[in-house]
């Protein structure tokens, strides 16, 4: 209810969008992943749901990972979520940073990999 979607935006099967979710140009939503209520997701972010692909032997749907966004957390430009994790509720992930474990409720990450920098409310207001 209420999302807002860009352009290019791919939704797969089985994939779950919560209300007042915005999807910025040129995001792919693959199989696996949910977002819950709220969740921004910026211009090309990018999220996995096979830790290690090849395209001659696909594992199948029942070997994806599962990536949880929750309420209200924001995925920057360009940042990649690697499959398996979870963004916690109101947290921001910077801009072309690289997730590769868990994010803890409104904290800020940023970096290849991603590392706690900050906090930020549930507005956007960051503290460092």
């Amino acid at each position: 209810r209420e999302c807002s979607l860009g352009q290019n935006v791919n939704v797969s099967n089985h994939v779950i969008v919560g209300d007042y979710c915005k999807i910025q140009n040129n995001v792919s939503l693959y199989e696996g992943v949910e977002l819950e209520a709220g969740v921004f997701c910026g211009p090309s972010c990018v999220f996995t749901n096979d830790l290690t692909p090849r395209a001659r032997y696909p594992k199948g749907r029942e070997n994806y990972r599962k990536t949880l966004i929750k309420e209200g957390a924001s995925i920057g430009a360009n940042a990649t979520i690697v499959c398996g994790h979870t963004v916690g509720r109101f947290a921001m992930v910077a801009a072309g940073a690289v997730v590769t474990k868990d994010v803890p409720d409104v904290a800020l990450v940023a970096g290849v990999p991603a590392r706690v920098i900050g906090e930020v409310d549930e507005r956007g207001n960051i503290s460092v």
